[in-house]
């Protein structure tokens, strides 16, 4: 949340064409989908913290898919923050660069997402 939150601020503050980034339709649609990506990933969270008490299938297929919910919206997100930031999104001046580096990192803890989804496919053909 605080990577789309920067980037959302630095849109509004950064000015093209004597007006702010933020009011650009296109970027406005790419912001919607990293606020998406967000919302989807918390609530596969709170899906999974609910399945903590079910039966191990269950748990696991919810576990995983939030799992691989997560790393997706966290390599998107980082993503786009870093593009919408353009040249400073990579910097040391602004922690965008730096939270992208260790959302990518963080992808890989406990399985990958692709390890995670092929889990979860074959918990759910079971």
């Amino acid at each position: 949340r605080k990577v789309l939150a920067d980037t959302v601020e630095y849109c509004k503050q950064r000015q093209q064409f004597g007006q702010p980034i933020g009011s650009f339709q296109v970027l406005q649609h790419r912001m919607v989908d990293m606020y998406m990506e967000v919302e989807q990933a918390v609530a596969a969270v709170y899906l999974a913290v609910l399945n903590l008490e079910a039966s191990p299938d269950v748990r696991s297929r919810a576990v995983s898919a939030a799992k691989a919910t997560v790393g997706r919206a966290a390599r998107f997100v980082g993503q786009q923050a870093v593009q919408l930031h353009g040249g400073m999104g990579m910097t040391e001046e602004l922690a965008t660069g730096h939270y992208f580096k260790r959302l990518t990192a963080l992808q890989y803890e406990f399985g990958s997402t692709d390890y995670h989804l092929a889990r979860y496919a074959e918990l759910t053909k079971a």
